[in-house]
């Protein structure tokens, strides 16, 4: 009830006005007649004419004159307009004909006129408080709006990506492989081309079944295993069904390139990798545990070496698809001394997106 109070007041521009404007001419009447300056229903009144007369004019002002001049000069026009009728139906209601005026004290007519003033002032500065906060509003949706198509241009970017050294490499290898292994040069052709396939369909999706992007990581973890020789090896344990399980493409494939180019090719015996997938009744959970050098120090700070700038990635596109339901956690693991012994990165999202806010 409260909320859709709130949405109506947003949005319906003319209500809230009118209803400030009775307000602010209330109080004053209320504070004119607690001083014994006037009587409160005929200071009401005036106040009435003043506050209507004002905030009808400047609404037709701006109507009519915002596209042809500044909303600054149709504002005045229309207080302008608001203040001489609230001024005409002053010296009216108080003094009947212009020989009073004429006749009244002039200590008398500055308090009158002053008292216009401080109308005219109130809601003018009321106005003006409300179209700046409008502005406001309107400067936040832009910035909103630019964040999220950064966000979808980094996440098609992402999506869309496979490393240029990853693909000359590999074209390297089965031009080797085709002479002394053709068997395994086909393999590892057909995992190339699988990989290519999915890189350029997934970038046209959201959602994705978490099968396909296992099969993805499974795909690129052949082709540097084969790459790599026995340096290299991986297991995909899948403890529970996954049918019906989505996450956002690319989600785990770059975390385990990040493991295999950071991790574990740099170490000279090399490593294992494990790829461990738990869905709960409301959560996903992947845990990517590798056996490499595990995370530098700078990793965040220092972009160039590639592991920041997909991890970030990473986070603003679960953000953008979940908010604060997901996340995406990387620690050094380290054995009973102390040591460092590889990398562990965990990525949790809801298991149904429409839950999400």
């Amino acid at each position: 009830m409260i909320t859709a109070i709130q949405r109506l007041w947003r949005r319906h521009d003319l209500l809230r006005d009118t209803l400030q404007t009775l307000v602010i001419c209330y109080l004053i009447s209320l504070v004119i007649w607690l001083t014994d300056a006037g009587d409160f229903w005929l200071t009401l009144q005036v106040a009435l004419v003043f506050g209507v007369s004002c905030l009808c004019a400047i609404r037709i002002s701006i109507h009519y004159l915002e596209n042809r001049t500044s909303i600054l000069v149709a504002t005045v026009i229309g207080y302008l307009v608001g203040v001489v009728i609230g001024t005409v139906h002053l010296f009216y209601q108080i003094y009947g004909t212009f020989e009073e005026v004429r006749e009244a004290p002039a200590s008398d007519l500055i308090l009158k006129v002053l008292f216009s003033l401080l109308v005219t002032y109130v809601f003018y500065n009321s106005h003006r408080l409300n179209r700046k906060r409008r502005e406001l509003q309107a400067q936040r949706m832009r910035t909103l709006e630019q964040e999220k198509q950064l966000a979808e241009s980094n996440y098609q970017v992402l999506q869309s990506r496979i490393e240029p050294h990853f693909l000359f490499n590999t074209l390297a290898n089965i031009r080797v492989l085709i002479d002394v292994r053709p068997e395994t040069a086909k393999t590892v052709l057909d995992d190339l081309t699988g990989l290519l396939r999915g890189s350029m369909t997934k970038a046209e999706r959201q959602l994705i079944p978490l099968s396909e992007e296992l099969e993805f990581v499974k795909a690129y973890l052949s082709i540097q295993r084969t790459r790599m020789g026995g340096r290299l090896s991986f297991e995909v344990v899948v403890q529970d069904d996954i049918a019906g399980v989505s996450c956002p493409p690319f989600t785990l494939q770059p975390l385990v390139e990040n493991s295999v180019i950071h991790g574990i090719e740099p170490k000279l015996e090399g490593g294992h990798i494990r790829v461990l997938v738990d869905v709960g009744p409301e959560r996903c959970c992947v845990t990517i545990r590798d056996t490499g050098l595990g995370l530098r120090k700078d990793y965040r700070q220092n972009k160039s070496v590639g592991h920041g700038i997909a991890v970030d990635n990473i986070h603003q596109r679960l953000a953008l698809l979940y908010g604060t339901n997901a996340s995406l956690i990387l620690a050094n693991q380290t054995d009973a001394k102390g040591s460092v012994t590889g990398c562990v990165a965990t990525v949790r999202w809801p298991v149904n997106p429409e839950g999400t806010t």
